[in-house]
């Protein structure tokens, strides 16, 4: 079928892909400051996510706070939709500059399918950083 399964996550908490490129599962770096508003995604791999992601996904980028923040606000005002920051990183991702330079649109990609889920958001917390 062609399809390509790509997964996103917040620059600061770049374990998957830091996993992914050297073929073993990592955890955070050391001393690394957790600090996100994609705050679902703090969490590391494990020993049964791990082979899944190894062997099943084709590529994993990383988008910055800004563009997560900005994708969030995006799917509130475009879609009136409540996705939590968590959420908003595949459309981060969608919309970034490395996807579009990775995965140009041609006859062989036409669609992009993403994922959005989660309404857990404290509304308050997460407007003080927009």
């Amino acid at each position: 079928y062609g399809i390509k399964i790509i997964l996103a996550e917040p620059e600061e908490m770049d374990d998957a892909k830091r996993s992914k490129d050297a073929g073993e599962l990592l955890g955070h770096r050391p001393g690394a400051i957790l600090n996100s508003c994609a705050d679902a995604l703090k969490t590391t791999l494990g020993p049964n996510t791990w082979p899944i992601i190894r062997d099943q996904v084709d590529d994993i980028i990383t988008v910055s706070e800004i563009d997560i923040l900005r994708a969030t606000k995006l799917v509130w005002e475009r879609l009136k939709i409540c996705v939590e920051p968590s959420a908003a990183v595949a459309v981060a991702c969608a919309l970034g500059h490395t996807f579009a330079a990775k995965y140009k649109a041609d006859e062989t990609m036409v669609n992009i399918g993403v994922m959005l889920s989660g309404g857990n958001v404290d509304m308050c917390k997460l407007c003080k950083m927009m």
